[in-house]
């Protein structure tokens, strides 16, 4: 570790050898940037986060950076030809429910299957201790009428005055972000999508998270929060990936910016804004590539990760070179 740390100190000086890549992870308290030549060396620099704009936070360190190397911040820019990002906003606004105010349209009589859940608990004698709160209440869960079949067939068609109806009252309670989750869409989003439009059509200014295209899978509960959370986190993290990406092409930047998802891969601006929940506890995924290089440094494969955030804490175990995954069929104990 020592020699890795020496390494990057002495790299951090020099002319760097175009074209380099850029490291960005915005955290509660700091945002660090890390910068990496076509010969290898590295420049490292640190910030303060700005958690009323964290893209001000990404730009300061940009910034510092370039000062370090004696560059105007455009020729930093230029010559960079990957810019990843690593956010905790998704994460953040969740955990500290600061999230929009959200509208739910669900199939009449499964209104209450997000807050049901699948009744797992951790300790599964502890029946007192009350789950978190749903991010919906009940009172915006509004049920419409209509009912696709499992093998995707229609049984009812779908009643429109009842979105109507629910538009009319998430007017009145000041939504910002609906989700849309009707039963068996899955198999066929012809309602869902019939429903979508309709609230889009109504307010355009409305985020609007559709579970047959966030998450299409088998089981309302899954399907349901997931498109939830997706709604919850749309309005504060969206936005702020389209301004950060467009002042950085304004200030230079080649190729739009890559953002680090739940799965450790990465995707586009464009295709993170319509899918911001996949986003969500990308800093541990992320940190699974860093596990497996020290990995190899420390000649283990049996390794634990902790990072302590301004706000989380993130804890990665590696057991035998492999780490745990899950997905939509083992969901975690919320």
């Amino acid at each position: 570790m020592a020699d890795s740390a020496e390494t990057i100190a002495n790299h951090s000086n020099g002319a760097l050898a175009a074209p380099w890549r850029i490291g960005v992870d915005v955290g509660g308290t700091f945002t660090d940037l890390v910068l990496q030549d076509a010969a290898g060396r590295m420049v490292i620099g640190k910030v303060p986060s700005v958690p009323a704009d964290p893209s001000k936070g990404v730009l300061d360190a940009v910034i510092d950076v370039a000062r370090k190397q004696g560059m105007a911040v455009r020729d930093l820019l230029r010559g960079c030809a990957m810019f990843v990002h690593g956010s905790t906003i998704a994460t953040n606004t969740i955990l500290e429910g600061k999230g929009a105010r959200v509208g739910m349209l669900t199939t009449e009589g499964l209104r209450d299957s997000v807050e049901i859940r699948r009744g797992l608990r951790e300790n599964m004698w502890d029946h007192r201790t009350p789950f978190p709160p749903v991010l919906v209440p009940r009172y915006l869960r509004r049920p419409v009428r209509g009912r696709i079949a499992a093998d995707g067939s229609e049984l009812a068609p779908l009643r429109i005055e009842d979105v109507d109806a629910a538009i009319a009252m998430f007017r009145t309670e000041g939504v910002e972000s609906v989700a849309i989750c009707l039963i068996n869409s899955y198999a066929n989003g012809a309602h869902e999508a019939a429903a979508a439009r309709r609230v889009r059509e109504a307010n355009n200014a409305w985020a609007v998270s559709v579970s047959s295209e966030i998450m299409p899978v088998v089981g309302e509960y899954e399907r349901g929060s997931t498109t939830v959370v997706d709604a919850y986190v749309a309005p504060r993290v969206a936005p702020y990936l389209r301004a950060l990406d467009e002042k950085l092409r304004s200030e230079g930047l080649p190729r739009g910016l890559l953002l680090v998802q739940s799965n450790g891969g990465v995707a586009s601006v464009a295709q993170a804004a319509t899918r911001p929940v996949n986003l969500a506890l990308s800093g541990p995924a992320a940190g699974v590539g860093a596990l497996q290089m020290f990995a190899r440094a420390a000649g283990t494969d049996d390794l634990l990760s902790m990072e302590i955030g301004g706000t989380s804490c993130d804890v990665m175990l590696m057991a035998e070179g492999r780490v745990a995954a899950a997905d939509h069929l083992r969901p975690p104990i919320t």
